[in-house]
C-alpha cells in the first residue's frame, strides 16, 4: 500500500505521528509507543542540547505551517525495525530522503531495520531491508546535501545519470541530492551512509585555499575505499558515526564540539576523494606572504601613477628597503620597482585600450600611468604586449 492511498490514522499518543505531512517520532517521559506496523527499539528526538530549535508535542488541530523537528535542527535518535514496507518507507521519507521502495525479487520477507543519529544535514544512519530492495531516489529540487555510501554487508549498486556503480566494503560511492537515482541492495545488504551538508564543503574547501571558489564543488561518484586515501577516510568515518550515536558524546550538548566534529570529516572528506579542488588542495602551499609585502602593494596601486622610490614604498610598508626587496623575490618573483613597473604598464594598456584616438595621445596616458620617458615606456610596452602603444590606441573601442 502506497502512502498515498488510505491508511488508518495513528492515535495521538502514537509514538510516530503524522504532522504537516511528516511523520514524527515522539518520546514522552523516556516511553515510546509504537506506529502500526512499527517496532520502535529505541526512539528519541532531542532538543535539550539546542533549546532554540525545542518543539513540543503537537496538539491536535495543529500543525498548519509548522515543520518536522526533523527538519527543524533536532538531534534525532531512532532504532526502528518494521516488516511493513509501506511504513518503512513513510519513516525514511521524512527522515532522510523521498524514495520509494520496491522488491527485486517474490522470495524472502521484508524485515528492515533503520538506525539513524545526528540533525538533518550531518548524520550517520545504517539500514537493511532483509531482501533483494531497490531503492528509487525521486527527482526533486536539490537541498544541501550530499551522502556518501557504503554497505558494510553485502553488496548494492548504484545508478546515476545512465551509469552504474557497484557498492560493496571496497567501493563506496558519493552523490548530491537532486537528479533521479536508484540504490539496489542485495538480499544480505547493510548500507551505512553519512549525509553532509555540501554547501558547507564548498566553504570548508575554499577556507583551506585561502581564496574564493570559482566553479561548482563537485565529487567523483566512484570511491576507491581500497586506496590510502579510502582507507584513512573510513577510520574517520567510523570514528565519526560511532560519536554521533554515542549518547554521551558532547556532540549533543555544546555546539563547539559539533562544529569541530563536522569541519574535521569535511576536511578528511575534501582530502580523501577526488573532487574539483582536490589537484589545488593537494598542491604545495607557499608559505603566507609576509604583511609587509601586501601593505607594499597596497600602498604601490593607490599611488602607481606618482613618482615612487624603493625607500618611500619601505618606509611605507615599515620595512627596511632590503627586507622589502627579499619579500619580494621570495614571494612575488620580482622586485618592488618591477612590480610598480607591470603595474604601470597594465594600467597604461587599459587605458589605451579604453581610450577615443580621436582626442587621447599615447604620451598623455604614458604620462597619467607614471612613466616620464617615452623611449623607455615604447620599448617596455612593446616587449610586454607585443605591438605598440600607438597600436593598441588604433584598435581603442571607440574609434
Amino acid at each position: 500500500m502506497r502512502k498515498s492511498e488510505e491508511r488508518k490514522p495513528c492515535r495521538k499518543n502514537a509514538g510516530i505521528v503524522l504532522f504537516a505531512g511528516k511523520w514524527i517520532l515522539w518520546t514522552t517521559h523516556g516511553q515510546t509507543q509504537p506506529a502500526l506496523g512499527t517496532a520502535v527499539e529505541t526512539g528519541r528526538i532531542m532538543t535539550h542540547a539546542y533549546p532554540e530549535m525545542e518543539k513540543t508535542p503537537p496538539k491536535e488541530g495543529d500543525g498548519l505551517g509548522e515543520r518536522s523537528v526533523a527538519q527543524a535542527g533536532a538531534i534525532v535518535d531512532l532504532v526502528i525495525r518494521s516488516r511493513q514496507l509501506d511504513e518503512m518507507e513513510d519513516i525514511t521519507n521524512s527522515f532522510i530522503s523521498s524514495h520509494r521502495l520496491k522488491p527485486l525479487t517474490k522470495d524472502g520477507a521484508f524485515d528492515s531495520t533503520l538506525r539513524l543519529h545526528g540533525v538533518p544535514d550531518f548524520c550517520g544512519f545504517t539500514i537493511s531491508y532483509g531482501r533483494s530492495v531497490e531503492g528509487r531516489l525521486e527527482d526533486v529540487l536539490p537541498d544541501e546535501r550530499m551522502a556518501f555510501v557504503m554497505p558494510p554487508k553485502g553488496r548494492g549498486r548504484l545508478t546515476l545519470n545512465r551509469q552504474e556503480f557497484d557498492m560493496s566494503g571496497e567501493r563506496g560511492v558519493v552523490f548530491p541530492t537532486g537528479p533521479l537515482k536508484t540504490l539496489n541492495h542485495s538480499d544480505d545488504c547493510e548500507i551505512s551512509v553519512l549525509l553532509m551538508n555540501r554547501h558547507k564543503a564548498a566553504d570548508h574547501c575554499a577556507k583551506l585555499l585561502a581564496c574564493d571558489l570559482d566553479r561548482d564543488l563537485q565529487f567523483d561518484t566512484a570511491f576507491d575505499l581500497n586506496s590510502a586515501n579510502g582507507q584513512s577516510w573510513m577510520r574517520l568515518f567510523q570514528y565519526a558515526t560511532a560519536e554521533l550515536a554515542n549518547p554521551h558524546s558532547l556532540f549533543r550538548t555544546m555546539a563547539a564540539a559539533r562544529q569541530q566534529l563536522e569541519q574535521t570529516v569535511l576536511t578528511g572528506f575534501l582530502l580523501s576523494q577526488t573532487h574539483t579542488y582536490s589537484d589545488a588542495l593537494l598542491r604545495p602551499q607557499s608559505a603566507a606572504v609576509p604583511f609587509y609585502v601586501r601593505r607594499a602593494e597596497a600602498f604601490i596601486e593607490a599611488h602607481f601613477a606618482e613618482p615612487l622610490s624603493l625607500a618611500e614604498i619601505a618606509a611605507q610598508a615599515g620595512v627596511s628597503a632590503r627586507s622589502l626587496q627579499n619579500g619580494f623575490q621570495n614571494f612575488r618573483n620580482t622586485t618592488p620597482m618591477g612590480f610598480l613597473r607591470s603595474l604601470r604598464l597594465k594600467r597604461a594598456y587599459e587605458t589605451l585600450l579604453r581610450a577615443d584616438p580621436a582626442y587621447a595621445t599615447v604620451t598623455e596616458i604614458a604620462l597619467s600611468c607614471g612613466f616620464g620617458h617615452m623611449g623607455e615606456f615604447a620599448s617596455l610596452y612593446r616587449r610586454t604586449f607585443g605591438e605598440t602603444p600607438k597600436q593598441t590606441l588604433a584598435k581603442a573601442v571607440y574609434r
